[in-house]
């Protein structure tokens, strides 16, 4: 959890570098991954409100193109929304800071 706290922390959310922003969306997924599914519930409601919209922000990047991650991501979508709202949704769709 701590790995994935300091990702999102430091996201490149407002950086123009797009290598810069695709090795950072890499190091997330990786963190993903290696949590279980088991601990999706506890990881999230350690969050707080803004890394929870970071972290979906990086949940429907992974989700632009199909990979074996898929059904992960969805798992993620789903607890996210779960936790911060339609709200999260709507603020990580309607922002222009991508990551």
């Amino acid at each position: 959890m701590a790995d994935l706290d300091t990702l999102l922390a430091t996201a490149p959310a407002g950086s123009k570098d797009a290598s810069q922003k695709q090795t950072h969306a890499d190091q997330v997924f990786a963190a993903l991954d290696k949590i279980a599914d088991s601990k999706i519930d506890v990881t999230i409601d350690a969050m707080t409100p803004d890394h929870g919209d970071v972290l979906l922000k990086y949940v429907y990047k992974g989700l632009e193109t199909p990979s074996d991650r898929t059904a992960k991501l969805f798992m993620w979508q789903a607890k996210l929304a779960e936790k911060f709202g339609v709200g999260s949704i709507v603020r990580v769709l309607s922002d222009r800071k991508t990551v």
